[in-house]
């Protein structure tokens, strides 16, 4: 149940969401809980019919997602009993349909986030405990072979009303090429309170900084002959076409998102190796160096639902499954994911599952 929208140029792609699993293990663990350190792996899978609660079908864009596969790798190690530090590792592939060219596209992303959690001295009777965190995304470069819009076919395919050759290698080059990258710095208070021997109340504070580009470049669109930018396609010049199309993408400058985040949360001991966790979260956004385009919505608030089951079969060996609900997509969540030309598709709500295995040892 897992989608994403990630953008390539004027393009909306489809791909698991970078869930940082690392962070959501500190929400839930607190450090005394773990001995020397731990080791983690979480999995997870989209397809069209996985999608129970209609997402795709509400997107006003020619591109649905068919299948998407993500997998994050962790572990975290504790040099003092006060501290422990984790990293985490990102991996994903992503694949979306399109009734015209490109018919299909693939997109990948990769990721590197570290993660430091301090264990400080109780504060009114809640065991509290400091993050500071650092995470680089990149999407792979991105090559679109052809595109079509309006009923004009521009690139290196069969049956392309225009072809460039690029002066570098002599070849038909693609109708696009795209890029993006995020670096993130966080900064949090975990505070913990033990209610009675099962139950747990707990409250986190998160503060994230993001700092996103997207890089594009196309011979079609960079265009300046004057002759060329004259001839008309169905009407239009292709010089008007290229300006419509320019008027869509995402930004050429880099913007900042940042994003302060609260989390009311609950643990409960069903058994003895059974325990089940949920949270309530609200957040708010804001940017800096992001031109508001006209009739783009602008959204600025998120509300999050976050349930979880933990089992324990013994020793240091847990899995988990976990479902979360929010009211207006992954805003905040991702900040590659929001733009000028995605504003639009953070109106629904959405929800996701996730599995993973954890072992402390």
């Amino acid at each position: 149940m897992r989608l994403k929208i990630s953008i390539a140029f004027m393009l909306c792609f489809m791909a698991p969401m970078a869930v940082a699993e690392h962070e959501y293990v500190a929400s839930v663990l607190e450090i005394p809980e773990i001995n020397r350190g731990y080791v983690t792996l979480n999995y997870s899978y989209f397809s069209e019919s996985l999608d129970v609660f209609g997402y795709a079908s509400k997107l006003n864009s020619t591109f649905k997602p068919k299948e998407a596969h993500s997998v994050y790798g962790g572990f975290g190690f504790k040099p003092m009993d006060s501290l422990l530090v984790s990293y985490q590792r990102e991996q994903s592939n992503a694949s979306t349909v399109r009734d015209r060219e490109p018919f299909e596209v693939t997109s990948d992303v990769e990721g590197d986030s570290l993660l430091v959690h301090w264990q400080i001295k109780d504060v009114l009777d809640f065991s509290t405990q400091l993050q500071f965190g650092y995470t680089a995304r990149n999407q792979a470069e991105l090559d679109i072979a052809c595109y079509e819009y309006s009923g004009l076919v521009v690139g290196s395919c069969e049956g392309a009303d225009l072809s460039f050759i690029d002066p570098a290698t002599g070849l038909t080059g693609p109708a696009v090429s795209s890029s993006a990258k995020e670096t993130r710095w966080l900064l949090g208070v975990f505070l913990k309170k033990d209610i009675n021997e099962r139950f747990s109340l707990s409250h986190r504070l998160r503060f994230t900084s993001s700092d996103v580009e997207i890089e594009t470049s196309s011979l079609f669109l960079d265009l300046d002959d004057p002759f060329l930018l004259g001839l008309k396609f169905n009407g239009e010049t292709l010089g008007s076409t290229i300006s419509t199309l320019k008027a869509t993408f995402p930004q050429e400058q880099p913007w900042t998102e940042r994003v302060l985040r609260y989390d009311l949360g609950l643990k409960y001991e069903l058994t003895e190796k059974v325990f089940v966790s949920g949270s309530f979260g609200y957040l708010t956004v804001s940017r800096s160096g992001f031109e508001r385009y006209d009739g783009v919505p602008e959204y600025e608030s998120n509300i999050l639902l976050n349930g979880a089951v933990w089992y324990n079969p013994g020793g240091g060996l847990a899995v988990y499954a976990r479902a979360e609900l929010t009211k207006n997509y992954l805003l905040g969540m991702d900040a590659m994911l929001y733009n000028q030309r995605t504003a639009k598709f953070f109106e629904h709500p959405y929800a996701q599952l996730t599995a993973g295995l954890f072992y402390a040892y």
